[in-house]
């Protein structure tokens, strides 16, 4: 039964059979996931992928539940994605790095060079407490611009709590100048874009956690495969597996 409704009784960010593998990924890769759920699919196994930011897949695969309004997702995850800092002290059974990015500045209008371009902008900024890309951010306009705080406190700033979901809709409708998102989240959206210098790669991992099924273990072993790398590539995300 469909209960679908357009602005009310949607989640974009959740996808397939919550009678199957448990899975939590960082949420960058979420245009990715629709395509791999089938794939996975067509092997014979369902699967469920919430695709979130990382410092909540972290907060998940150590057992907290997601709240969506007044839905609360409390089982945990068997299989993850994070990038490898974030891995350390799971409870894993296995893990391997399997794709990177790096960061860039999309823009609507006057063209922008480099990162202390964006002061005096109206710019959205991933969450640096929440998200990988945040705080890599927030390490390189320290590095090459000086004040971050500065930058926030500008008035001009937004700091996103899902920088996927948030910063591409807030540009098409013209609510900000410049937002920072992945390379291939800029492709995907077809926007304009810089990759100033320096930059910083982020890296992805896939983990499975100790309480995986034999399912979650068969699912964790496609993950390596090249079906699965085709596809990331497809994306533009580098396979470094």
């Amino acid at each position: 039964m469909d209960l679908t409704l357009p602005m009310f009784d949607v989640l974009e960010d959740i996808i397939g059979s919550t009678s199957g593998v448990k899975a939590s990924f960082a949420g960058n890769q979420w245009f990715v996931v629709r395509e791999l759920v089938n794939l996975v699919k067509s092997k014979g196994i369902e699967v469920y992928v919430e695709t979130i930011p990382p410092g909540i897949v972290r907060k998940r695969a150590e057992g907290e539940p997601l709240t969506i309004s007044g839905l609360s997702i409390d089982f945990k995850p068997e299989v993850i994605s994070l990038p490898p800092a974030l891995m350390e002290g799971l409870d894993l059974d296995n893990s391997f790095n399997y794709a990177s990015n790096d960061i860039v500045i999309a823009y609507r209008g006057k063209e922008i060079v480099n990162w202390c371009d964006l002061l005096g902008k109206r710019v959205a900024i991933p969450n640096p407490n929440t998200e990988g890309i945040g705080s890599q951010f927030k390490d390189i306009y320290t590095q090459t611009c000086g004040d971050y705080n500065g930058l926030i406190d500008s008035g001009k700033v937004y700091v996103t709590k899902v920088h996927h979901r948030e910063i591409p809709h807030m540009m098409k409708l013209g609510d900000i100048e410049a937002g920072i998102m992945w390379r291939t989240e800029a492709t995907f959206w077809g926007f304009k874009f810089v990759a100033p210098t320096p930059n910083k790669e982020g890296k992805l991992a896939f983990g499975l956690l100790k309480n995986h099924s034999e399912k979650a273990k068969q699912f964790y072993d496609i993950l390596k495969g090249n079906d699965v790398k085709d596809l990331y590539q497809k994306y533009g995300f580098k396979w470094i597996a």
